[in-house]
C-alpha cells in the first residue's frame, strides 16, 4: 500500500499479506478516529461500574457467586463488543471505499483483515475489563490458567461471529439494531459455554472444565470455515 492507495501484484501477494495490510490500515484509521474504541470502552466501563455498585448492595451467597459473576462478566464483554464491532465494515460503506477494497484484495483476505482488527479491539477490551472485573467484584478463581484459556477462546469466537455478521449488515439501513439481532442468536451457544467454563474455573473444576474450552475452540473453527466460504458471496453481492 503506497500513499494511502492500494496496490496489488497478481500472483505475488498472499492472502496473509493482504489481510495484514487491511488490518494495519484499519488500525491507523481507528487511531485517528477512535470511534470503535471509545464506543466499546465507554459501554464496558460504564456497565462494569454500574454492576459493581449494584451487586455490592445485595447479599449474595458464596455458592451463587461463581455462576452470577460469570454471567455478568460475559454480558459485559459480549454487549460491549456489539456496541462497536459493527463498524468494521460500516465505515467502508460510509467512506465509499467498498469498491476500492473489492478491487484491491481477495474476499478471504478482506475477511481475515477485518477479523484481525476486531480481535485486536477485543483483546484490548479483555485486557482492561477482565482484570478490573476481578478486582472490583473480588472474583475468586481457583484455576486461573483455565479461566484465561476460556476468556481467550471465547474472545476468538466472539470476534469470528461478529465479523461475518458485520459484513452482512454493512449496507442495511438499520445497522445497529440488525447487528445485535443477528449476532445474539449466533453468539448464544458461545456465551453459554463461556459462562459455564468460567464458573467451573472459579469453583475449582478446572480439569473437568477443559471441555468448555474445547467447545469454544470448535466453535471458532466452525465459524472460521463457514465464514471463509460464505464471505465471498456476501462481499461480492
Amino acid at each position: 500500500m503506497k500513499g494511502g492507495r492500494w496496490t496489488t501484484q497478481t500472483g505475488s501477494s498472499t492472502y496473509l499479506s493482504e489481510a495484514i495490510a487491511i488490518w494495519l490500515r484499519d488500525l491507523r484509521i481507528e487511531f485517528r478516529t477512535r470511534y470503535a474504541v471509545n464506543a466499546i470502552l465507554m459501554f464496558a466501563v460504564t456497565t462494569l461500574v454500574a454492576v459493581s455498585f449494584s451487586i455490592g448492595s445485595f447479599r449474595i451467597e458464596a455458592s451463587e457467586k461463581p455462576f452470577l459473576y460469570a454471567v455478568l462478566l460475559w454480558i459485559i464483554l459480549v454487549f460491549s463488543a456489539l456496541s462497536g464491532l459493527s463498524r468494521s465494515f460500516v465505515k467502508e460503506e460510509e467512506a465509499g471505499t467498498m469498491d476500492a477494497l473489492r478491487l484491491s484484495a481477495r474476499p478471504q483476505a478482506v475477511f481475515l483483515g477485518k477479523l484481525f482488527f476486531n480481535l485486536t479491539l477485543l483483546g484490548a477490551l479483555e485486557l482492561i475489563i477482565v482484570p478490573s472485573f476481578i478486582l472490583l467484584m473480588k472474583y475468586e478463581i481457583e484455576y486461573p490458567g483455565f479461566f484465561a484459556a476460556m476468556i481467550i477462546s471465547g474472545g476468538f469466537g466472539l470476534g469470528a461471529g461478529t465479523t461475518i455478521v458485520a459484513a452482512m449488515i454493512a449496507q442495511a439501513s438499520a445497522r445497529g439494531a440488525l447487528f445485535s439481532a443477528l449476532s445474539f442468536p449466533l453468539l448464544l451457544p458461545l456465551m453459554i459455554t463461556a459462562i459455564k467454563g468460567c464458573e467451573r474455573a472459579a469453583i475449582g473444576m478446572g480439569t473437568a472444565g477443559w471441555a468448555e474450552v474445547k467447545i469454544a475452540v470448535a466453535y471458532v473453527m466452525i465459524m472460521m470455515v463457514v465464514s471463509l466460504f460464505l464471505f465471498p458471496l456476501v462481499w461480492e453481492e
